[in-house]
């Protein structure tokens, strides 16, 4: 990645459903005053598979040094894919990373935990988790301003500001009833 290009948003969507997995869409959208992006996509050839796979890699790396557990159980979140789009004109390139993990559910009471080395955010950013339906989200600690949605409170959204201190240890509580899960297992 070229020094000019520079992240100014992101944007983590985690989608869970009732057997544990997660899929997590991460967003990064950048400036890129000189098409730095552009210029690789329109050559084609090596050069833009090499940095994708680059991307990927650097991306897996940073998933490998945190510690994501769901209910105790650590899971090993994996990017899958990556995709480079632009949003409006070259010079504002986005990229999407499509990344997997999963962990144990129980009826009643279940907990996502990650920890990851505290930083200060160099960009606004924003977290979104759907749980499925009948899924309740009873209580969570992540640094920003946040707030519990959907019709049974199963959508959890958090707006973190650039220069917000973030990290170190976040948390979802989240209450599964007995016969929404019992229904997957059947």
């Amino acid at each position: 990645m070229s020094e000019e290009v520079v992240p100014v948003y992101a944007e983590g969507i985690h989608v869970m459903d009732l057997l544990g997995n997660v899929w997590l869409i991460l967003i990064f959208e950048y400036r890129d005053p000189k098409s730095y992006y552009y210029n690789l996509v329109k050559k084609g050839g090596r050069e833009i598979i090499e940095e994708l796979e680059n991307m990927m890699n650097n991306m897996q790396y940073f998933l490998d040094e945190e510690i994501i557990k769901i209910n105790g159980e650590r899971a090993r979140p994996e990017v899958k894919d990556i995709i480079l789009g632009f949003r409006g004109n070259y010079n504002r390139p986005y990229v999407e990373f499509y990344i997997h993990f999963r962990g144990p559910l129980r009826p009643g009471l279940n907990r996502y935990d990650n920890f990851y080395e505290e930083e200060i955010a160099e960009y606004d950013y924003e977290i979104l988790w759907i749980f499925p339906e009948g899924v309740r989200v009873v209580d969570y600690y992540i640094a920003g301003d946040g707030r519990i949605l959907g019709t049974s409170d199963n959508i959890l959204v958090v707006h973190v500001r650039k220069g917000t201190k973030v990290g170190r240890h976040e948390w979802i509580e989240f209450e599964i009833p007995e016969q929404l899960l019992a229904s997957v297992k059947s």
